[in-house]
């Protein structure tokens, strides 16, 4: 049973001249560069210094004494501005995507283990990296409440943070996600788990998924990322996908809690003068997520606040 879907063209697709993408492809490989290899810009410039010493010190022509000279001050801007970025942000800009190209969006940040963890949870050891889900774990236990018998989905899985220390605790579980890149971190952690299956969705719905066909359907980590008009779109593909007296649980950072709301004013501040990457955190709070559950046709709707989060739960009907 653990197995991913075959990777196809991702969704979200968008037509652009080669011209017009051009320069965002180079200063993203140019960025990855550096992320990749921090040391280049430093080997660079010290290679550089030396060429200018060098040309003071022989009997050099005036074209290469500057061409050494601008080489050196070229290289230095590039160092100083990758370390002065590398402080500012610690995922690339991704400025030539616009926010609802999710599927290249995580794959564009999640290349490597090390980004994929770091994009999930800001953890790059393991041990952490699952330690970091334990809250989150204990919530769904409590509050969806996933049972031993149950068939669960997760949408937006990613790495499979949640899903792993989750599948022993229910029947079958299912991570959902947009990213393929996501996907194949995920299927290395799940290795050995017997009740796992991965899904690689290619648009925002779950039309890859059967109709009644689970028990409990959550969103964790995930509905901050997404433009609301999706958010409300997935309500509705889980009221579809659950069996009758099925369960939903929605989380998302709550502007509306203290530390919510400082989370929001700091971003605010932070990024007033650069480009918003299409990944930015939009919060939101319980009001939001309480509508699309009722419009989507769900019952017994509660508020669950614990801060920064507020979780929402919901029932689908037992006579759908």
């Amino acid at each position: 049973m653990n197995t991913v879907a075959p990777p196809r063209t991702s969704g979200n697709r968008e037509e652009s001249t080669p011209l017009k993408a051009l320069w965002p492809s180079v200063r993203h490989f140019g960025g990855s560069l550096l992320r990749t290899y921090p040391w280049l810009a430093a080997v660079v410039v010290s290679v550089s210094g030396i060429a200018v010493v060098a040309s003071l010190a022989t009997d050099m022509s005036l074209p290469y004494k500057f061409l050494a000279v601008v080489a050196l001050a070229s290289s230095s801007f590039v160092w100083g501005f990758s370390v002065r970025s590398s402080r500012r942000r610690r995922f690339p800009p991704l400025s030539h995507l616009h926010r609802r190209q999710y599927a290249a969006t995580w794959d564009s940040l999640t290349a490597s283990r090390e980004e994929a963890y770091s994009a999930a949870a800001g953890h790059k050891d393991e041990a952490e990296f699952r330690q970091s889900g334990a809250a989150t774990v204990q919530n769904l236990l409590e509050l969806a409440p996933v049972r031993p018998h149950d068939q669960v989905l997760e949408v937006g899985c990613g790495v499979a943070r949640i899903g792993r220390e989750l599948a022993p605790c229910c029947a079958t579980w299912t991570g959902a996600d947009i990213s393929a890149n996501m996907l194949t971190h995920a299927a290395r952690r799940l290795e050995g788990l017997p009740n796992v299956r991965l899904v690689q969705l290619h648009d925002v719905e779950l039309s890859e998924l059967e109709s009644g066909s689970f028990d409990v359907v959550y969103f964790t980590n995930m509905l901050i990322h997404l433009d609301e008009m999706d958010r409300w779109q997935y309500a509705q593909e889980a009221f579809r996908v659950l069996r009758p007296s099925g369960r939903i649980f929605m989380d998302i950072i709550d502007v509306e809690s203290d530390a919510g709301w400082g989370m929001f004013a700091h971003d605010s501040v932070r990024y007033k003068h650069l480009e918003r990457p299409p990944y930015m955190p939009r919060f939101s709070n319980a009001s939001e997520l309480t509508v699309y559950l009722q419009r989507a046709g769900f019952v017994g709707i509660q508020a669950h606040h614990r801060s920064p989060l507020v979780i929402v739960t919901g029932v689908k009907p037992s006579g759908e």
